[in-house]
C-alpha cells in the first residue's frame, strides 16, 4: 500500500478496523489509491457516519424526548386526580 495512503488511514483507527471487516478494500486501496474517497464514502455508509445518518438519528431522539414528555405529562395528570 502505498504510503499516502497509510499516512491517511493513519488520521483514525478505526479506518484499519474497517479494513479488517471489509478486506477487499485492502486490496482496492493497495492497486488503486486514488479510490480512496470511495473508501471513504462507504466507510461513512457502514458506520452511519453520513449527515442524513445524523440527521435521522437527531429526529429519533427529538421523537424519543417527545413521547417521553407527553407519558410524563399525562401520568402526572392522572395522578393529580
Amino acid at each position: 500500500m502505498r504510503e499516502d495512503v497509510i499516512i491517511r488511514l493513519d488520521e483514525k483507527p478505526d479506518y484499519y478496523i474497517f479494513l479488517r471487516e471489509n478486506p477487499l478494500w485492502h486490496r482496492e486501496l493497495t492497486f488503486h489509491p486514488e479510490e480512496f474517497e470511495e473508501f471513504l464514502a462507504s466507510y461513512k455508509y457502514k458506520r452511519h457516519l453520513r449527515i442524513v445518518d445524523k440527521l435521522e438519528n437527531l429526529s429519533l431522539m427529538m421523537s424519543l424526548a417527545k413521547e417521553l414528555m407527553w407519558t410524563q405529562k399525562h401520568s402526572y395528570k392522572k395522578e393529580m386526580n
